[in-house]
C-alpha cells in the first residue's frame, strides 16, 4: 500500500472497530442521565412540546418549574438523537416490528439481563428500550467512533508509523473512559468530539494549510459543544485564541464565529421558553442534588487536593489506576516539547486542556460524578491527554521492553475499564460520598462490585445475548468481528490498491496522481 492508502486503511480500520465496540453493548436500564435526555426526545417528537410530563417517572434527573417537569441537562444529545428518534418511529410502525413490540416477548436471554425490581418485559418499555438504543447508535456510537479515527489521524502526523497511531486510537477509543460513554445518551464524549475535531480541523488549516471551509465546520462543532457541555466553552476560548495567534489570516475565522451562532440561538430559545432567560438554568429547578448544586457556584469552590486525588489516583475513581496507559502524558508532553518546536503552541493548548479540566473538577463537590464508570466530567479532555502519548510510543515501540511495558499498560487499561463498564447491567454504585481520603481508598468500584458480576458472567445486554448466548460467551461475536475487520479492512485496501493503475499509467490516460 502506499503511504497515504495505508492511512487511510487505518482510519477506517479504527474506526469500524470503534463503531462495532461501542454499538454491541445497549444502554444500561434504569439510567437517570439517559432517560432524562431521551424524555425530552419523546416529548418533542410525539408530543410536540418541551416538557417531559408525560415522560419523567423514568428518572431523577429533572427539573420542576411552574407546574411543569423540563430535564435539567444540556440539549446537545437530545437534538442529536431527536432526528434519528424520528426515523425510529417510522421503523417502529411497520406491521413486523409493530407485532414485536406489542408481543412482550424477550428475545434470546434478553430477559436475564432485566431489573428483577422492575415490571417486567412490557410493550412501552420494549419500545423505549428500542428507541434508545437506536437513536443512541447513531447520536453517540457514531460521532465517537469518527473521534476515535480523528484521534489516529492526529497522532499519525507525530509518528513515523501508522500502526503506532491506530495503537494510540484504539486505545484510547477501548481503554480510556471514551468506551464506556460512547454509546449512552450522555454530553461527554460529544462534547469531546466537538473541541478535539474542532482542535484538528484548526491545526491542519494552520499547518498543512487546508480549505478555509472548514473553518465552518469548526464553528458547528464548537456550537455543538457549547450546548452539550457548559464547562468545555472556556476552553474552547482557548482554542480559539491559539488560532487567532498562529493563523496568517485571522479575519478568516469569522466563519467559526458564524457557524456557532445558529447552535446558539436555538441554545437561547430553547432555554428562554422554559425558564424565561436564555441561560441554562436547570440545575436550579433540579428535583434532586440541591445542596450540591447550590453549594458555592453552581457547586464549584475551591479545587482541593483530596479531589484532585480523587480524580487521579484514587481506588474509587482515580483516571490513571483505571487507565494506566494514560500515565505515559508526562515523558509524552516532555518528548513533544523537544522534538516538535514548531509544534509547542499545539502542545501548550493540550496542556492547557487538561490542566484546566483537572482543577475544574477538583473545584466540584459532585467531582466523582455519581453512579458511574471513572471520573466522567474529565472525559471531553482525554483525546487531549491521549495525544502526548503518541512521542512515548515512537520512542519504546521499536524496543523490546518498550513493547513489553506499553502492552502491559494497555492491557491493564483494557481489563479495568472493560470489566467496569460491561459487568452487571448498571453502573457501578457508590455507597457513601467519597469525599475524604479515608472514602476514596475504602471502595473499589472494580474489585468490589464490577470483577465479581463480571466473573459470574453478568454481562451487560448486548447482542450476542439477544442470539441465545449466555455469560462471557456473548461476547464471542464481538470478539470475531473485531479479528475480521482488522485483518480484513487493510487487505481490501490493498486489493484495491492493486486493482488501481500505475500512477504513470494515470498520467498516462490523463488522469491525475
Amino acid at each position: 500500500m502506499t503511504g497515504r492508502s495505508s492511512r487511510r486503511a487505518y482510519a477506517t480500520t479504527v474506526f469500524l472497530i470503534l463503531l462495532v465496540c461501542y454499538g454491541y453493548f445497549m444502554p444500561k436500564w434504569a439510567d437517570w442521565g439517559a432517560n432524562s435526555r431521551a424524555d425530552l426526545v419523546y416529548a418533542i417528537g410525539d408530543r410536540g412540546v418541551l416538557h417531559i410530563d408525560d415522560y419523567h417517572e423514568n428518572t431523577g434527573d429533572k427539573a420542576l418549574f411552574e407546574g411543569h417537569y423540563y430535564t435539567d441537562k444540556s440539549i446537545g444529545p437530545s437534538l442529536l438523537a431527536l432526528p434519528f428518534y424520528m426515523v425510529f418511529k417510522g421503523i417502529a410502525a411497520l406491521p413486523p416490528v409493530d407485532n414485536f413490540i406489542q408481543s412482550g416477548r424477550g428475545i434470546g436471554g434478553f430477559s436475564d439481563t432485566l431489573n428483577p425490581e422492575g415490571e417486567g418485559i412490557r410493550p412501552e418499555a420494549v419500545y423505549q428500550g428500542l428507541a434508545l438504543t437506536f437513536m443512541t447508535f447513531f447520536a453517540m456510537a457514531v460521532p465517537s467512533a469518527v473521534l476515535g479515527a480523528t484521534v489516529f489521524l492526529f497522532a499519525a502526523r507525530f509518528t513515523p508509523r501508522d500502526s503506532y497511531a491506530m495503537l494510540l486510537a484504539l486505545a484510547f477509543g477501548l481503554a480510556t473512559m471514551a468506551f464506556p460513554y460512547s454509546n449512552v445518551l450522555y454530553q461527554h464524549q460529544i462534547a469531546a468530539f466537538g473541541a478535539f475535531v474542532g482542535f484538528f480541523l484548526l491545526w491542519r488549516v494552520i499547518y498543512e494549510q487546508a480549505s478555509l471551509n472548514w473553518l465552518w465546520v469548526v464553528g458547528l462543532l464548537f456550537g455543538l459543544a457549547t450546548i452539550t457541555e457548559y464547562p468545555v466553552v472556556p476552553f474552547l476560548g482557548i482554542i480559539f485564541l491559539w488560532a487567532a495567534w498562529k493563523m496568517p489570516n485571522r479575519l478568516a475565522l469569522y466563519r467559526v464565529v458564524l457557524a456557532a451562532i445558529p447552535l446558539g440561538l436555538i441554545f437561547a430559545a430553547y432555554n428562554y421558553a422554559i425558564f424565561r432567560t436564555p441561560l441554562p438554568v436547570g440545575y436550579e429547578y433540579s428535583t434532586n442534588w440541591q445542596d450540591e448544586h447550590q453549594t458555592g457556584f453552581m457547586s464549584l469552590t475551591m479545587p482541593s487536593l483530596e479531589r484532585l486525588y480523587g480524580l487521579t489516583f484514587s481506588p474509587v475513581r482515580g483516571i490513571f489506576l483505571m487507565s494506566p496507559f494514560l500515565l505515559l502524558v508526562f515523558p509524552g508532553f516532555v518528548w513533544w516539547w523537544r522534538e516538535r518546536k514548531d509544534q509547542r503552541s499545539a502542545a501548550v493548548v493540550s496542556a492547557l486542556v487538561v490542566i484546566g479540566f483537572l482543577l475544574y473538577n477538583a473545584a466540584s463537590v459532585m467531582w466523582w460524578g455519581g453512579f458511574t464508570v471513572g471520573p466522567r466530567y474529565l472525559v471531553p479532555m482525554l483525546p487531549f491527554l491521549a495525544l502526548p502519548v503518541i512521542f512515548v510510543f515512537n520512542h519504546w515501540l521499536p524496543k523490546l521492553w518498550g513493547k513489553v511495558v506499553i502492552g502491559l499498560l494497555v492491557a491493564a487499561s483494557l481489563f479495568s475499564v472493560w470489566v467496569l463498564t460491561i459487568g452487571g447491567q448498571a453502573w457501578p454504585p457508590v455507597d457513601v460520598w467519597p469525599t475524604t481520603f479515608e472514602l476514596m481508598n475504602a471502595h473499589s468500584p472494580l474489585w468490589q462490585y464490577s470483577l465479581p458480576l463480571f466473573l459470574q458472567g453478568d454481562i451487560a445486554r448486548n447482542y450476542g445475548i439477544i442470539v441465545g448466548l449466555r455469560g462471557l460467551l456473548s461476547l464471542l461475536p464481538l470478539l470475531a468481528a473485531v479479528v475480521v475487520l482488522y485483518f480484513g479492512v487493510p487487505r481490501l485496501f490493498r486489493r484495491y490498491d492493486r486493482t488501481q493503475p500505475a500512477p504513470q499509467l494515470n498520467r498516462a490516460a490523463g488522469g491525475t496522481d
